[in-house]
């Protein structure tokens, strides 16, 4: 456990205590025990005054309510705290987890910052370019994109194509064959897909034969021995993911790119990935995707 998630969770869970004693006072919050904390009305009176804003200690002009990040967070260390003390948790849990609306212009912005990462000549803007490429065309989740390999990925007649697993119903946007399914990335995103796979060819190099064919490699020796062109990890991704929006919403000014990798991925399946989205032009049948340099 990270410090900053200890001292997340010990925020939510005294939070949660003060809320039930109904008072700050240690000998008040003592009495409370963890069968009381995991009560379903208790926890849910908890939530409530959580998202109405009864428990911000700070409370800024015009917003009153907590984020749903906040209630998420002490959701979050609820549960950690309720299989941590091997206590039933209250069947609604999942109900108490909001999730933040899904901005119609996401698509849009995703476009636009890969655009401008894929000017930039860098080893992590290609990288989170590509990564956008690629979850634009399969709405992939963090883990999903980590576990994407180098033989997924195909080229046909100019276009980028990545081999997923058939989904019924499928996006209109894929293009089924028997167990699989190929995802085209947008053309807007082909370049960035294409500089990442060279960059990521020579990155590999390094490893002498021992390519590890994930698509997203790390870029720098992390703590241990793992030097550069291992496969990368949701962890890693999504830090990359922040620092690259960072590097992009400063370069396009008014640019407001999604601010994790599971909330492009919501807002690609919401949006983009849905039955009623257009498919692109139909491919021969006959025709099949060759494989991507390593």
């Amino acid at each position: 456990m990270s410090e900053a998630t200890r001292r997340q969770r010990e925020w939510a869970v005294m939070g949660a205590l003060e809320y039930l004693a109904g008072s700050a006072t240690m000998r008040a919050m003592a009495r409370i025990t963890v069968a009381d904390l995991m009560d379903p009305d208790a926890v849910d009176a908890y939530i409530r005054a959580s998202q109405s804003g009864t428990l911000r200690v700070r409370r800024t002009a015009g917003k009153a309510e907590e984020s749903p990040r906040s209630t998420a967070a002490r959701v979050s260390a609820l549960r950690w705290l309720a299989r941590a003390t091997g206590t039933r948790q209250p069947p609604p849990f999942a109900d108490w987890t909001p999730l933040a609306p899904v901005p119609e212009d996401a698509p849009a912005a995703l476009r636009t910052a890969c655009e401008a990462l894929t000017t930039m000549n860098n080893f992590y803007a290609t990288r989170t370019a590509a990564t956008i490429a690629v979850l634009y065309a399969t709405g992939a989740s963090g883990y999903g994109l980590c576990t994407l390999r180098t033989d997924q990925i195909g080229a046909d007649r100019g276009r980028r194509l990545v081999r997923v697993p058939a989904q019924d119903p499928a996006p209109q946007r894929w293009e089924p064959e028997g167990e699989t399914a190929l995802a085209p990335v947008p053309a807007w995103g082909t370049a960035a897909l294409d500089d990442w796979l060279a960059l990521r060819a020579g990155t590999v190099g390094c490893l002498q034969g021992s390519d590890p064919r994930t698509l997203l490699v790390s870029g720098r020796a992390n703590a241990g021995p793992r030097p550069p062109g291992m496969p990368l990890r949701p962890r890693g991704l999504g830090r990359s993911w922040a620092r690259s929006r960072y590097v992009a919403e400063t370069a396009v000014p008014g640019l407001e790119m999604p601010s994790t990798v599971e909330a492009a991925c919501r807002a690609v399946r919401a949006l983009v990935l849905t039955p009623g989205s257009p498919r692109p032009e139909s491919r021969s049948a006959t025709a099949r995707p060759a494989a991507a340099p390593a």
